[in-house]
């Protein structure tokens, strides 16, 4: 435990995809740490593997078994953000294919997360992560019970609140992405020498001119790369802009797009470039902070230009919620395009057109949100104890309604003991003691 009932700081784990070179997931932290760190927390990432990405300014994680550990300093667990409430297997992405833990890595960050704070008797609060698809039958009473047990729940829009079953929950909230408050993190005016230094190293002279753009092959919808090329291309050179792909997240192939892309671009006369291993994510947060404009398919890439105020247009193909869910916090529905000829075809209005700066309750619903979350770590775990020993019995259950004894015993016998006794061949009539 940490200091939950001193004056202290206190220590605070925060769960989700933080072992990914992804941009979006990696910002979770850095912004939670910012904004908690006014509020008396110290934050400690969590992520299934607690792996390096290789990023500079990404929050080192540790690996959410230590979160079980009763040395590890935890006065308060706090799950998400990202799209990271569900179980599907995630073993497509070669991190987790590589250790063996696709089934589990899906609800380890929010059903695992909830248990260990179960274990350890502190609070849980949820930063608005998100909800792709309806949780599958089976899966709804422990679901319930982790939700009920939550000091503290937010989800990131209306969708994943119908595709949790919350519709009819009295205190979940509904809270904007947190990275939209990512200016407060890292002030606009603060980045410009990131910007001055990331194009310099790119080649790119005419910063004044500069379209962030990302793609991920999934917007192409079936087309090929070579027909974006051709179209951007074209909108480049009218509109007098100079690309520069930014591979968003690696473990997407983000990086392979965007040296693929840039290259098709220049093949066409453009003065692209590739921002396709970048250092750090100041890099990425400059290049879309001090951009002439952004259009592309990550929500992320348009949260960052949206928090600095710069046009940006984002290809909602194919159509997730957390999309429409964003543009409908921002009221700012104009942005969400279908696909890449819709967008392409918005751009010139979009660089002509007028400031969009977030609007201030947006702001002042995540200040409150943040509020919230830090009052719920300084109350203790007296609330919602009963709720979160009641979930704990009931996954204990679960557990040994589909694996039988062997699982709930495993802490307590040996693996050549559960093998052996399978047959029983080795002791056959024989007394046990």
């Amino acid at each position: 435990m940490g200091d939950a009932g001193g004056e202290g700081p206190r220590d605070i784990m925060i769960t989700g995809m933080f072992d990914m070179p992804n941009f979006g997931d990696l910002m979770f932290p850095v912004v939670a740490a910012h904004e908690l760190g006014r509020r008396g927390c110290r934050v400690h990432a969590m992520s299934p593997t607690g792996a390096e990405t290789g990023l500079r300014e990404a929050m080192a994680s540790r690996d959410i078994g230590a979160a079980f550990d009763p040395l590890a300093p935890c006065d308060g667990m706090l799950i998400g953000g990202g799209y990271i409430v569900h179980t599907h297997r995630m073993d497509p992405l070669k991190e987790y294919r590589e250790g063996g833990i696709g089934a589990a890595v899906g609800p380890l960050t929010w059903l695992g997360a909830t248990l260990a704070a179960a274990l350890r008797d502190v609070p849980v609060a949820w930063n608005a992560p998100g909800v792709p698809h309806p949780l599958r039958p089976g899966l709804r009473p422990l679901a319930a019970a982790a939700f009920d047990c939550a000091d503290y729940l937010a989800l990131r829009d209306e969708g994943s609140i119908r595709m949790a079953g919350l519709s009819e929950h009295p205190e979940v909230a509904t809270i904007p992405d947190t990275i939209l408050g990512l200016e407060a993190v890292w002030p606009k005016a603060g980045l410009a020498q990131d910007f001055a230094r990331v194009c310099a190293t790119l080649g790119v002279d005419r910063t004044d001119r500069v379209l962030a753009t990302h793609v991920r092959r999934r917007s192409l919808g079936g087309a090929p790369l070579s027909d974006l090329a051709e179209s951007l291309a074209a909108v480049c050179l009218r509109l007098d802009i100079s690309p520069i792909v930014i591979g968003l997240g690696t473990a997407h192939a983000d990086d392979r797009m965007a040296r693929e892309l840039t290259a098709a671009l220049a093949a066409r006369g453009v003065a692209a470039a590739a921002l396709d291993r970048p250092r750090g994510l100041r890099d990425i947060a400059a290049l879309l902070a001090h951009a002439r404009a952004y259009v592309g398919s990550s929500l992320h890439g348009y949260i960052t230009a949206a928090a600095y105020d710069v046009p940006a247009l984002l290809v909602a193909r194919p159509a997730y919620r957390k999309f429409d869910g964003l543009v409908q916090h921002l009221g700012r529905a104009c942005d969400l395009m279908k696909d890449w000829p819709v967008a392409l075809g918005a751009l010139e209005q979009a660089l002509q057109g007028p400031s969009h700066p977030i609007p201030p309750d947006v702001i002042a619903r995540l200040e409150r949100h943040w509020d919230r979350i830090a009052e719920v770590f300084r109350a203790g775990p007296e609330a919602k104890r009963r709720e979160r020993l009641a979930f704990a019995a009931l996954a204990f259950r679960e557990g040994l309604r589909q694996d039988g004894l062997n699982w709930a015993m495993t802490p307590f016998s040996t693996p050549q003991d559960r093998n052996a006794a399978l047959t029983g061949q080795d002791i056959l009539e024989t007394e046990p003691f």
